[in-house]
Order: structure tokens, then C-alpha cells, then sequence
């Protein structure tokens, strides 16, 4: 049958490798809106990308400015802002920082969507971690 051939490039290590599938899901566009907003002026600081760096309590350069969500690193989901946010605020009340990404469920919006929570497998297996792998077919739920 008819197949394409992709060729992607790891955003971090830069390694190169093309990928031979039969059919490809292409999603890109998202970028965090960070220009115009003034931010240079107060001191707020941006990366390459324009996301905002912050701290783990989700401080940025300036002490008392804040940034969460889609203008920081990470997956751009409205539930992993809400999250974000609710630490940050628990932060500032002197309350413990702490979020694991490994608990954010992460979704593609197709029909049907596709959603996972956790590490891949693959990851699991480059951590020596056990794990079990559950399964349930996009039939069953039509």
C-alpha cells in the first residue's frame, strides 16, 4: 500500500532520522503569544521560542512575576495551566511547590481522541522501571 516517509529532527539532542508510516498525523502551529505584550519592559526575559523561563515555583526573573501555561515550557493544555496555577498560588501562600508532568494527561483532538497519562514505554524501559501495559480497543468504544 501507499506510505510516507518523514523526516524529523530531535529539538534537543538534534538527531536526524526518517520514519517510514502509513499515514501522519501532522500538528504544528502552537507557540507561546509572548510578543508585543510589553514583557522586555519590566524585565521579563524570553528563550529562543518565546516562552518565558521560570523557576520551579514558576517565578520568572522578576521575583514578584509569575508565568504559567502556554507561555512556559511544556505542553500547551489548559488543564496543565490550571494545575500550574493552583501550585503557584499555593507557592505564594507558603504552601509546598511541587508538580510531576508525569501525572498531566496529555490529549490529541481527533476523532477518536487519543489521550495518555504517565511515561512511554519506551522511557519506562530506558529507566529499567517494571511496569504493565493495559490496552483497550478503539472498537470497543464506537
Amino acid at each position: 500500500g501507499d506510505s510516507v516517509t518523514v523526516s524529523v529532527e530531535n529539538a534537543k539532542s538534534g538527531e536526524k532520522e526518517d520514519i517510514q508510516c502509513d499515514a501522519l498525523l501532522v500538528s504544528v502551529g502552537r507557540r507561546p503569544y509572548t510578543e508585543g505584550l510589553g514583557l522586555e519592559a519590566v524585565g521579563i526575559v524570553k528563550d529562543d521560542r518565546g516562552r518565558i523561563p521560570v523557576n520551579a515555583t514558576f517565578q520568572t526573573v522578576v521575583p514578584s512575576i509569575y508565568a504559567i501555561g502556554d507561555c512556559i515550557h511544556g505542553p500547551m493544555l489548559a488543564h496543565k495551566a490550571e494545575d500550574e496555577g493552583l501550585i503557584t498560588i499555593e507557592g505564594i501562600n507558603g504552601g509546598h511547590v511541587h508538580i510531576d508532568y508525569n501525572c498531566v494527561p496529555s490529549v490529541v483532538y481527533t476523532h477518536p481522541e487519543v489521550a495518555w497519562v504517565g511515561k512511554s514505554e519506551e522511557n519506562l524501559k530506558q529507566e529499567g522501571v517494571a511496569y504493565k501495559v493495559g490496552k483497550f480497543p478503539f472498537l470497543a468504544n464506537s
